[in-house]
């Protein structure tokens, strides 16, 4: 009997361990197909990638910082602001790691407008929180990540709209490393938020794949995601023209433009 009571536990927690890598992954891009040649400039254009580069820059536009210590805050109501603050952001609402989710979950709560997205955005980091309180081991890399968003990897922005001290729809292209049966596994997404102006830039809504139909309809696209492909290296490679033309083969790149420090 004793035998079977540890076989049935076993059992158990390898299904609880699925199904949570199942909801992080879920949250990932798929992966893309085999990578075309890069397609020739068209000369309108600064970046060497094919992107106007702004003079924005990550990390910065902000006055202050939020309750974990890092995430800027306090901006002051441009479109330029708006673009830096969903940069800044972007890790809030795609981190997760087990040692400080609950600072991460404060601060998030912090920079929202209330609304259905935020318990979307929220189900990663609490499910697996929630495993672990439970007593399950799960596979993290570097202290504790499971998600570790690098946003000057991808380094690109898209303005969608935007009113000073209003509202602005932005979407944000990152980097990011995520778990695997092995290494960390680098991929790029694109997180499109919603941000209200109430006497900060506040997230007011998020593309997140659930009810999210009223805001996938004001873009021109959902922007470029997707996993690398192959064996997993733990590294998030430098974004170069070759993933640029596999990442953007059949999206817009019409508004795209690159942050001033994004990582080449």
């Amino acid at each position: 009997m004793k035998k079977n009571w540890k076989v049935l536990t076993a059992t158990a927690a390898m299904v609880v361990i699925v199904a949570v890598a199942v909801v992080l992954i879920n949250f990932r891009p798929n992966e893309q197909s085999a990578a075309p040649q890069p397609e020739p400039d068209n000369g309108m254009v600064a970046g060497k990638l094919g992107f106007p580069v702004s003079k924005l820059n990550i990390g910065e536009g902000g006055t202050k910082t939020a309750a974990d210590g890092k995430t800027p805050i306090g901006y002051s109501g441009t479109c330029d602001s708006a673009v830096q603050a969903a940069a800044n952001y972007t890790p809030v609402l795609a981190d997760v790691n087990l040692k400080t989710w609950e600072t991460q979950r404060a601060t998030l709560n912090s920079l929202a407008v209330p609304g259905p997205w935020l318990d979307t955005v929220l189900l990663p980091g609490d499910s697996v929180t929630d495993v672990v309180a439970q007593g399950t081991e799960l596979k993290t890399f570097a202290g504790g990540w499971m998600e570790q968003t690098d946003v000057k990897a991808g380094g690109m922005h898209r303005m969608v709209s935007c009113e000073p001290k209003k509202s602005a729809v932005v979407q944000v292209f990152f980097g990011a490393l995520g778990t695997s049966d092995t290494l960390p596994q680098g991929y790029f997404g694109t997180r499109t938020m919603e941000l209200t102006w109430k006497g900060d830039w506040k997230i007011s809504n998020v593309v997140t794949g659930v009810n999210d139909a009223d805001l996938v309809s004001r873009l021109k696209d959902k922007g470029p995601s997707g996993g690398l492909g192959g064996t997993p290296s733990g590294n998030i490679p430098p974004l170069d023209e070759s993933i640029v033309a596999r990442y953007f083969k059949d999206l817009r790149r019409e508004g795209w433009a690159e942050y001033a420090n994004a990582t080449r």
